[in-house]
């Protein structure tokens, strides 16, 4: 693929993820291209129909969010793993993946997956070595918290601000995963109605 056509396809993948956050759902393929300032065209010949475009934004999506994760478990300078993966899931824009996830007729990605478990494991062990008193944090944490952090306010919010709250509070859950009590030390008090 010629350099200027990649650069197009990377636009219009860019261009849709942002679209999906801004509009909870599948975009129009009008509304990506003018967005991307391409041709319409250009989007048809890159995404012939609307499967297309979505299959590989998700795909764009999660590449992208697996070798940031690789990245960081690799270069062992952080020194919480966790955190960086999920804002890096956050700013790779992985709440549209869960957005898209059920409108796609195939979502079966054997290669994807087969790095994402080797990438959870990694994290989890890092995780614990690095701080042994969240040895109860678990892969559904990581993935539930990179979708719930990840997914857009409802309210309609500009995209930064929505990502800004995001990773704001995604702070305040990792520090409450230091401060984690067990479920026996809890105590759960009710006013009443």
């Amino acid at each position: 693929m010629r350099s200027d056509a990649r650069q197009n396809r990377e636009r219009i993948l860019d261009t849709t993820v942002e679209l999906v956050l801004e509009v909870g759902g599948e975009p129009t393929r009008d509304a990506v291209a003018v967005r991307a300032a391409v041709g319409i065209g250009t989007v048809y010949r890159h995404f012939p129909d609307g499967q297309s475009l979505l299959h590989a934004v998700a795909r764009h999506v999660l590449e992208r969010t697996i070798a940031d994760g690789e990245t960081i478990v690799s270069d062992g300078d952080s020194a919480d793993v966790v955190r960086e993966y999920i804002h890096a899931a956050i700013d790779n824009g992985i709440g549209a993946v869960n957005m898209v996830h059920p409108l796609l007729e195939d979502s079966d990605w054997p290669d994807l997956n087969a790095r994402a478990e080797l990438l959870m494991t990694a994290l989890i062990e890092r995780d614990r070595r690095d701080h042994p008193h969240r040895a109860g944090l678990t892969v559904d944490d990581i993935v539930f918290a990179s979708i719930r952090f990840g997914r857009p306010l409802a309210i309609g919010l500009p995209l930064a601000e929505d990502r800004s709250i995001a990773h704001r509070q995604l702070d305040q859950y990792i520090e409450g995963l230091h401060t984690r009590t067990s479920p026996s030390n809890r105590t759960t008090k009710r006013t009443p109605a």
